[in-house]
């Protein structure tokens, strides 16, 4: 099958599903799902500013001293709005600091894709006084313009050494779709807005993730606000008359030319008006979604065996291979370590049972003496069966065995809390900001929050939502 030479080429049948795709085709668990996707990206965006992230304090610093003019689009910090690129720019580096965001869970790829896309859409949106019910069409078109790339990519652009990051190559398409049907351009100018983000994207790489280097570092935030950054010029430039390829997915010298590596499928446009939203997913805990698994399985042989800490003496974690080998690090020198650490997310978890929480990632949490001790006892193991079932299903399973007190107990979970399996409802998400808000006290602090409050798509103007969630962040201070 030649899947550069189509006659018809599949980025004007995707360009026309943008187009065309109106709030009265979204089904009412895709509403949800996609009002729960955007309330939960702002969330923890704010989570990270209340911890005073230094990678958004720089990013949103350099943006505030170098404004002129007034601004369309809030901060999600509080202060103040900058030019829609630009509060793109700063809200998509907070989004992406607590390794919080949305998972794309597919057999085909996984990555983000919303922490890339809501910063853009929602600046966008503001600018030109959008309702929620269009923000959330806009995302579900952008969502699913992703979803289609990296099916048609697949894994290959993260094999063999290589280090590309899904949210850099495919959600910048996604994101300039969404900015360009809130701006209502036509299918020329959404193919010129796509083409302009998937020529331009920084393509980010990954050594900061990498265990063997153990830097992890900030290019890993400041990449995904440049993708959001992109997104919103790239629409912009659209509008105001500038081309690009109509082919920059398929065509000769563009991305599944230069990702694929031979494991490329065909483009497809979505065949349903959400087709694949179900393989966005949430998270529980604020970590890389690759330790989840193991930590609820922990979490639950603990509970069950009524096992303390202390009568933990040996845990076995089996995880698909390259989880084995890309979340090992036991150099814990900073937060973005410890998200990126079986065994330091294995051990926390022993330490702190079910009352672990979005602290526990942070300083001082990340330092404790007695975590850092249980994580000798937590070994990692690959395990091939679990890398085929990941492979056939896009899951994330992990089997976690303890030893405790001479007897041995096991736990398999396959997919983790957030995912379509198991969705988060609103009141987990909720739950989940009030967390961020104020660590240890969520039965107490912003109990007047309600479900029709956080549901953007209940709004006649996005502005005032971000005016909501500002107000909710305000009420707390770091």
């Amino acid at each position: 099958m030649d899947l550069q030479n189509q006659a018809h080429p599949p980025e004007h049948e995707l360009a026309d599903y943008v187009s065309g795709l109106s709030w009265d085709e979204l089904d009412e668990w895709s509403r949800s799902h996609l009002a729960k996707i955007i309330f939960d990206n702002i969330a923890i965006s704010v989570g990270a500013i209340r911890q005073d992230h230094i990678s958004g304090k720089i990013v949103e610093k350099h943006a505030l001293e170098n404004a002129s003019g007034s601004g369309t689009s809030t901060l999600w910090s509080g202060r103040g709005k900058l030019s829609a690129d630009q509060a793109a720019l700063c809200n998509g580096t907070w989004a992406e600091i607590l390794d919080y965001q949305d998972v794309i869970v597919d057999p085909r790829n996984n990555g983000h894709a919303a922490v890339t896309i809501v910063p853009a859409a929602v600046a966008v949106a503001e600018r030109e006084r959008r309702s929620g019910k269009e923000l959330v069409c806009a995302l579900a078109a952008g969502l699913e313009v992703t979803i289609a790339v990296l099916r048609a990519i697949g894994r290959m652009h993260r094999a063999d050494g290589r280090g590309f990051r899904t949210s850099s190559i495919a959600a910048p398409l996604g994101a300039a779709a969404a900015c360009a049907k809130l701006m209502d351009l036509d299918k020329a100018k959404i193919l010129n807005a796509m083409g302009l983000a998937g020529a331009c994207s920084p393509n980010g790489l990954m050594p900061s993730l990498s265990p063997s280097d153990g830097s992890f570092c900030m290019d890993k935030d400041w990449v995904n606000g440049l993708a959001a950054q992109l997104a919103v010029n790239s629409a912009d430039h659209s509008r105001a008359g500038m081309t690009a390829s109509d082919r920059v997915v398929t065509g000769d010298r563009g991305i599944m030319a230069s990702h694929a590596h031979g494991g490329e499928l065909r483009l497809l446009a979505p065949s349903a008006p959400t087709a694949n939203l179900k393989s966005v997913a949430l998270k529980k805990f604020a970590s890389c979604y690759g330790v989840h698994t193991a930590m609820e399985a922990t979490q639950e042989i603990l509970e069950d065996g009524n096992i303390s800490q202390e009568m933990v003496e040996q845990v076995t974690v089996r995880v698909k291979s390259d989880s084995s080998t890309t979340l090992v690090t036991r150099q814990i020198r900073n937060h973005m370590a410890a998200r990126f650490s079986l065994p330091y997310s294995v051990a926390a978890t022993i330490f702190r049972g079910v009352k672990i929480s979005p602290s526990d990632f942070e300083e001082p949490a990340i330092f404790d003496k007695e975590v850092l001790r249980l994580m000798a006892r937590v070994e990692i193991v690959a395990d091939d069966a679990l890398t085929q079932f990941h492979e056939e299903t896009g899951g994330f399973p992990a089997i976690v065995s303890v030893r405790a007190a001479g007897k041995t107990y096991s736990k398999r979970i396959d997919y983790p809390i957030g995912s379509a399996k198991r969705p988060m409802n609103w009141d987990d998400l909720i739950g989940k900001f009030k967390d961020l808000l104020d660590p240890g006290t969520t039965s107490r602090n912003h109990s007047r929050l309600r479900r029709t409050e956080a549901d953007v798509s209940r709004y006649d103007n996005v502005v005032d939502f971000v005016e909501m969630m500002n107000c909710s962040r305000a009420q707390l201070k770091p």
